[in-house]
C-alpha cells in the first residue's frame, strides 16, 4: 500500500520519530501472521500529548485500567477518538511489515534480527521523505540486551545517513523509553494497531481514519 506522497518532502528543523510494533515474533500456530513496525513522525509532539490528555478527560474511568491507552486495551470509541485526533495533526506515518510465513527458517530463532530488519526498513522510508536538521528516534523499551540495543541504534543511524534526502544528514539521537512515559509512543501504538487490523484481519475501518497521514506502507518480503 502506498499512501499519498504530498504530505511532506519538506524542510524541518527537528522531528521526533516514534517507533512501535504490532504482531508478535513467535512462529507457533497461534501467533500472528504478520509483524508490523510503524513510524509516527511529529514536528510538534505536544499535539500528540494533547490527544492523550483529551482522551483521558473524555473517557475518564474507562482509562484507569488502560493508563497507556494501548490500542489492544481500548474500546472502539476510544480507538476512534484517538485515531481521529491523530488524523488532525501534522504528523505523518510510515509503516513496514513482513508476512512471517515467508521468513527463512534459519532466521526465525533470532527475533532481534527480525525486529531490526523491519524497523530499519521503516526508518529508511522515513529518511527518504524528509530533510531535517535533527531527528530523535524514540523506541518503546524492549527487553533486549545492551549489546543488541546498541546494534539496533547503530543500524537505524546508518539507515538515516544512507537514505536522507537533504544535502547534509541530520543529527540523529535514539532513545529507548517506557511507553507509559511517552504520549508519542502511545499514539504510535494506536496507529500500529490500526495498521495491524487492516493487514492481519482485513478490517480497514481504523486505517481509513488516518489514511491521509500515511506517506508509505507495505508488507515486504523478509
Amino acid at each position: 500500500m502506498n499512501g499519498p506522497r504530498g504530505i511532506l518532502l519538506s524542510l524541518y528543523g527537528h522531528v521526533d520519530v516514534y517507533l512501535d510494533e504490532s504482531g508478535d515474533l513467535g512462529f507457533s500456530p497461534g501467533g500472528s501472521k504478520h509483524f508490523i513496525v510503524v513510524a509516527l513522525v511529529a514536528e510538534e509532539s505536544n499535539r500528540l500529548a494533547r490527544i492523550v490528555r483529551r482522551c483521558h478527560r473524555k473517557f475518564g474511568s474507562s482509562c484507569r485500567g488502560n493508563p497507556e491507552l494501548k490500542f489492544n486495551r481500548s474500546s472502539e470509541p476510544m480507538r476512534r477518538f484517538f485515531l481521529n485526533g491523530v488524523s488532525k495533526t501534522d504528523s505523518w506515518i510510515v509503516w513496514n511489515g513482513i508476512r512471517k510465513s515467508r521468513v527463512d527458517v534459519s532466521l526465525r530463532s533470532d527475533k532481534d534480527a527480525i525486529w531490526r530488519q523491519v524497523a530499519s526498513r521503516t526508518v529508511s522510508e522515513v529518511s527518504r521523505r524528509i530533510h531535517a536538521r535533527s531527528m530523535h528516534i524514540i523506541i518503546d523499551r524492549r527487553a533486549i540486551k545492551k549489546v543488541a540495543r546498541k546494534t539496533l541504534d547503530d543500524l537505524l543511524r546508518e539507515e538515516v545517513m544512507e537514505h536522507h534526502s537533504g544535502i547534509f544528514p541530520p543529527v540523529v539521537r535514539v532513545s529507548h523509553v517506557d511507553s507509559s512515559m511517552s504520549e508519542g509512543l502511545q499514539a504510535a501504538d494506536n496507529v500500529a494497531g490500526a495498521v495491524f487490523q487492516s493487514v492481519e484481519r482485513g478490517d480497514h475501518a481504523y486505517l481509513k481514519m488516518i489514511e491521509t497521514r500515511i506517506a508509505y506502507g507495505e508488507v515486504q518480503q523478509p
